[in-house]
């Protein structure tokens, strides 16, 4: 059972309803005073403390209170743990530690585990931050919290505060994942949930671009004149930036969303096993870059799942931008193809893996990918 709640929070808890708490708010609670003075003077486990005596279903508590309150109905949900993803500003930090204090202390729930994090750059001082690294944090924090929870079996999302693309992102990490997403409206007399849709991924374009997306995730970005011809599914996971009259592309939102669903459906495919029949690797006579050889050779015994490694010829060496993974196909055969670069010029190798499905393939190039970081090894 469903046993984790993850939330998106937003700040309307402290603006606009404890802001303009007062003798003119409608059902005001007897305590509002003490309740009004905890959040002037910032006493946040005070405020908690006080709001403990507020009936949760009341729209003073905030949307995050309310629908944890109505989410605990659910019969498909066990609350144990509860995370909220509060914004990278002071008043996203300071309703996490109240809502942290606020559940801690509420024994009617018997909560194992009730924390906070601010998503780094989730933010709306800095508009292009928040689009292309503040969505994409968020994205990954989920991810944690999937992984860390025992997956996407145990999880639900509450996606009812915050802005309104952190929502729309959390609500397709749920469509995308498989998890369903909780939502209420203040309009909406109760709250709704989005049940898991049957969407797919194509992991081809993860094995393809294994090497570029991975550059990408850490931060990377390409000029179109860099990148030439791109892929029109490929396209979809970035976002761009016009920059000096030239298209610019970063990893976008969706993008990450697409990483993040690959990992956590693949954490490992079963028959990548060890293999029984092992040879060291071959190379042709050929001159290659400095470090290329014992490069090869330490990834092939690092990874027994790896049978062998040999030389591939030399083929738009000048593409090769460092140490990188992709398959490609050849003779209707799908290999993985890893690239090697010193401060002069590059050579490609090719893996032969014990199991070389496309699924294995595709994972193993996203692996080891981030085993290996190109910057490392850059001209």
């Amino acid at each position: 059972m469903r046993n984790t709640l993850i939330c998106t929070v937003g700040t309307s808890l402290f603006d606009p309803n404890l802001r303009q708490l007062s003798t003119e708010t409608k059902n005001a609670p007897e305590n509002w005073q003490a309740i009004r003075q905890a959040f002037d003077s910032g006493h946040w486990k005070k405020l908690a403390q006080e709001l403990l005596s507020v009936d949760p279903t009341q729209r003073l508590c905030g949307a995050e209170i309310n629908t944890v309150q109505e989410a605990k109905g659910k019969s498909w949900l066990s609350l144990e743990n509860i995370i909220f993803l509060v914004s990278d500003t002071p008043n996203g930090r300071n309703t996490g530690e109240v809502l942290q204090h606020y559940f801690r202390n509420r024994s009617d729930l018997k909560l194992r585990t009730v924390e906070y994090q601010a998503v780094d750059q989730l933010q709306d001082e800095r508009p292009k931050d928040f689009k292309v690294h503040g969505l994409r944090n968020l994205v990954r924090c989920i991810g944690d919290y999937i992984q860390r929870f025992g997956g996407s079996d145990y999880i639900a999302i509450d996606a009812t505060g915050g802005y309104k693309a952190q929502i729309a992102i959390a609500v397709i990490v749920g469509q995308a994942l498989n998890i369903p997403v909780l939502y209420k409206h203040e309009r909406f007399s109760e709250i709704i949930d989005f049940p898991p849709l049957p969407i797919t991924f194509d992991d081809q374009i993860l094995a393809r671009n294994a090497d570029l997306l991975t550059d990408f995730e850490r931060g990377k970005a390409f000029s179109s004149t860099e990148l030439g011809a791109i892929d029109e599914k490929l396209r979809v996971l970035l976002v761009e930036v016009p920059v000096n009259g030239e298209s610019v592309y970063e990893l976008g939102p969706i993008g990450q969303i697409y990483l993040t669903g690959f990992r956590l459906r693949n954490p490992k495919p079963i028959n990548l096993v060890p293999s029984d029949n092992r040879k060291p690797p071959t190379f042709r006579d050929d001159h290659y870059p400095v470090g290329f050889k014992e490069f090869v050779e330490k990834v092939w015994r690092e990874f027994p799942w790896i049978v062998t490694a040999n030389s591939l010829p030399y083929d738009k060496q000048p593409s090769i931008k460092g140490i990188g993974f992709y398959v490609r196909e050849e003779e209707k055969r799908q290999m993985l193809v890893g690239t090697f670069r010193d401060n002069r010029f590059g050579a490609r190798f090719w893996l032969h893996l014990t199991d070389e499905s496309s699924s294995a393939l595709a994972w193993a190039a996203d692996f080891l990918n981030q085993q290996y970081r190109p910057d490392h090894f850059d001209s």
